[in-house]
This record gives structure tokens, sequence and C-alpha cells, in this order.
């Protein structure tokens, strides 16, 4: 089983992702404290590290420098709020492996987690004939200058193909960048993206950049990139045609060296063609367009995928219980690869070291998974989005000021977000 060592003083957000993580299929090991963590880089066998950027004692990137002197194979990722991403400029530099911005949906954290270490979830397994000509296709694209959109259903890997992508590119030595446009806030997407000026907004107080900059001399990934307002697909638009663009507040124009990979699991082709996006930008995002197939079509991929799930979730050889395989491969997978790994991974965690039987393996009947998912999906992001303000707010006494300043959004934001998801105090 993967071991990871998690760095967070707010014991609430600590708890939380302990949780998360552990479910997972990650060893945590939680500290509070920056000091220890670097206390801890000399001796460690952790494969990997998720820090916090602000912290007590010694913070994020002094963690990070400690690792890469101590461990330097060892991938850190640093926890950033929304008004700090300066530093995650600083901690590129540094070695860090990637960053992400709070707040943050937890399947972005899991996803981002996924590709980092050698037999997790980054390595994609799989003979069939359509997922091996995605491949194909992906290290055809990487060789190319194009712009690439991956195409396929939430759960099949679009992430892991982008980051492939990149890997075998020629700026595999440059940042790699994802930028999930659905999972932040519209009024933020812009300054996120393309940074902003002091003064731009409440509690800019010194300019910063964006995600665009940051990616300078490698990879940006736009996922879910169907989900772009109008005004953002004119202004993303620009930035392909010309590699330019100017900070939110800002007047000068900016030139980056950017390769773009995006990705949707929308038809994008249908929504150009019948107007809800802009078919110039279409054009420009999908010159080189590489698709993956549902799990539901790669059945022969089930089976070898399970084991592989076994083996990343410590139990390498595990045999499957009789009756698995016909519900494995008799099952429609709604939620794709994602879904296979996570019911392997709980079948792990109910067998607790026992072997696994038929009824660990909780496979939803038909009919529940094709009208749920997607109620369920969403469910699940607003109980993380809550789980993720509550933890915020109690770590500062419900001092709203203080904890939109720690979650990196505006106090009118929290408010609303305080009344969209009712919470309240005690």
């Amino acid at each position: 089983m993967r071991s990871i060592l998690l760095v967070e003083d707010m014991r609430g957000m600590r708890s939380m992702l302990t949780a998360a993580l552990a479910e997972d299929g990650w060893t945590v090991k939680a500290v509070a404290d920056g000091l220890e963590a670097v206390s801890l880089a000399p001796g460690s066998s952790f494969d990997a590290v998720l820090c916090d950027v602000c912290l007590p004692g010694a913070d994020g990137l002094e963690v990070l420098s400690a690792f890469a002197a101590h461990r330097p194979a060892t991938p850190v990722v640093l926890m950033t709020a929304f008004g700090t991403i300066d530093l995650a400029v600083r901690a590129m530099k540094l070695g860090a492996r990637d960053f992400i911005t709070k707040p943050f949906e937890l399947s972005s954290l899991t996803a981002l987690l996924a590709g980092l270490t050698p037999g997790s979830q980054g390595c994609m397994v799989g003979s069939d004939r359509g997922f091996l000509d995605a491949l194909d296709r992906a290290a055809k694209a990487s060789g190319s200058s194009l712009n690439v959109l991956v195409l396929g259903e939430s759960g099949t890997g679009k992430e892991l193909l982008t980051r492939r992508i990149h890997d075998m590119s020629g700026r595999a030595c440059g940042p790699f960048i994802p930028v999930n446009c659905a999972a932040i806030p519209s009024e933020l997407l812009e300054s996120e993206l393309f940074g902003a000026e002091k003064g731009a907004y409440t509690g800019a107080d010194s300019p910063r950049p964006g995600r665009f900059e940051l990616a300078d001399g490698g990879t940006i990934f736009l996922d879910e990139v169907g989900d772009l307002a109008p005004a953002l697909q004119g202004k993303l638009l620009r930035v392909l045609q010309e590699r330019t663009f100017t900070r939110v507040g800002g007047s000068v124009q900016r030139t980056v060296d950017v390769r773009i990979v995006s990705a949707s699991n929308r038809d994008l082709a249908a929504e150009a063609a019948c107007g809800r996006y802009r078919p110039d930008l279409f054009f420009r995002l999908s010159e080189f367009p590489v698709s993956i197939p549902p799990l539901r079509a790669r059945r022969c991929d089930i089976v070898p995928l399970a084991a592989h799930f076994l083996a990343e979730a410590g139990r390498p050889g595990c045999p499957l219980p009789p009756g698995a395989v016909d519900a494995l491969e008799g099952y429609g997978w709604p939620g794709n690869v994602r879904e296979l790994r996570s019911i392997i991974h709980r079948a792990c965690a109910l067998a607790a070291g026992r072997e696994i039987e038929r009824a660990d393996l909780e496979i939803p009947e038909p009919a529940k998974a094709a009208t749920g998912l997607l109620d369920a999906s969403s469910r699940a992001a607003r109980e993380a989005e809550r789980a993720m303000l509550l933890a915020a707010l109690e770590e500062c006494g419900w001092n709203r000021t203080e904890a939109a300043r720690r979650l990196g959004v505006s106090r009118q934001t929290l408010s609303s977000k305080i009344r969209d998801l009712g919470l309240s105090k005690g």
C-alpha cells in the first residue's frame, strides 16, 4: 500500500483529508507542524508528500526543500490558497511535482495523486484494441506541437493520458499544470488562468501569475474545457492563436511558450454545431483529437485492471472469489475505470486481511447504477465542498473574513456558499 505524509495545520481539514486519502488506498502519516515534517525527511520512505504552504514552525517551501535534499525522488504536492499562487511559482522551481489550489474537490486531489508513484493508478493498463489505439494516438500527439483534445466519459483516465502525452513530449522536463475548469468558480477562473495585478480585486495585495505563466516551457491541461463561460472562451481563443494574454487588471501583453492539452466529457463538436460552444475555439482545441473508450467497451481489460488495483491496495496476487469475474464483466460500469478502482479498494478494506468474498464486491445493481450515478456524483461533490468549508470555518472560530482568506475566496463568495450549503455554527 502506498504511504503519504500529510502536512496540514488546520485540524478539521487534516482529519477530512486523512480519511479521504485512507479511503483512496493510502497509508497516511498526518502532522500539523512544518518543523516536524522537516525532521521526518532524512529517514523517510514515503511514496508522496501532500503539504500546505502556510504552516507553523516551517512553511511548505522549507518542507519541500528538506525532501528535495534528503529524498529527491519523493514527489511533493503543495496545497495553496488562491492568494498564494506566487509561492507556487517558487515551489515549482524548487522541485515541487505539482500543486493544488484551495478550495478543491477531493476527486481532483485523488486524480492528481494517482499519477505520482510507480505502480499506482498512473499506470494505464489494458490490451483492448480501442484502448491501445488511444495510447498510440497519444504517442503520436506527443511528438507534435498541435493542440490535443482528449475525449472520453468521466472516469476513463483522461488526465492520466494527458500526463502520458506530456511525459513523452519534448516538454517532459517542463512543468505540467492541470486546471479543472469545472471546479473553479467562474468569477475566479480568469485570474486563475491568466493571473492578476495588484488591486485587480479585493484582497489582491500583490501581483501574481496565473496557470499559463506557471506552465511556461511545459504543458497546461485544461480539464472540462467545455464548462468555460462564453467570455472566457474568447480569451482562451486569443491565447491559442497568439500565445499572448494580459493579467486581470493589467495592460501588459505577456507571451508564453505552452503546449495546450484539453479534455471534455461533452461532445464539443455537437455543442459547437448548435451554438453552445464557439466553433473557432473548438477547432483550435481539437487539432489532434484522442478518444478513450469507456470501460464497458473494453471487457477484456476489466479483470486485469481489477488485479492491478488489488496490487495497488496491497493485495498482489489475491484471487477473486467465485462468481466475481462474471459479476465484474457483466456490470455496465457507468463510472468507468475510476468506479472499478473504488470497488476493488473498498473490497480490500472490507476484507481487512482475510480472503475477499463475493459480498465484499459491492457492485451496484444495473438499474440503480444507471439512474443514480449523476445524483451520487453531485451529492459527493457537494458533501466534499461542505466538509472543506466547515473545517475552515471551525478552525477560524467562524470568523468569515479569516476563513475566506485561508480558502482563497472572497468573503462574499464564502457567505454565499454558507447559505447554499446550509452551514451553521454549532
